[in-house]
């Protein structure tokens, strides 16, 4: 999948605009079911995030390793590439790397983030209802 499907995935699974109610229990109680879900959901989109970076890095690995079997190969006219070619194939593929998997990297900041922010929530809510029950 690409970024935007990810990006799209967290802005439906409503986090963005989830409001913590304590207000009873069990409205703490609702609260923290729809957390866990919640950090089910980010879990599911992280993994999914960090499979979709490995393919990508084994792609770009590939492009390099067919950068250095051109390096090897001789041309039209029987010349190989010339060092300087070779050069600038490999630092438009690694330029072209960092560009592409810098978003899924920013996605998955997000991810953490997100996770940490439910588990700090978590921790409140469960204060919360331990001190209207006690």
């Amino acid at each position: 999948m690409n970024p935007r499907t990810y990006r799209q995935q967290i802005s439906n699974s409503g986090i963005e605009d989830m409001e913590i109610n304590v207000s009873s229990l069990e409205n703490s109680m609702r609260t923290l079911h729809k957390l866990n879900d919640l950090e089910d959901l980010l879990t599911k989109i992280r993994y999914n995030l960090r499979v979709d970076i490995r393919i990508l890095r084994l792609e770009y690995i590939k492009k390099m390793q067919d950068v250095d079997e051109l390096a090897l190969k001789k041309g039209l006219f029987g010349k190989k590439m010339s060092v300087e070619k070779i050069y600038q194939k490999k630092k438009s593929v690694k330029q072209e790397r960092k560009v592409n998997i810098a978003a899924y990297e920013i996605i998955e900041t997000m991810i953490e983030n997100y996770l940490t922010q439910i588990n700090d929530s978590r921790n409140y809510i469960q204060e919360q209802i331990q001190s209207k029950v006690h």
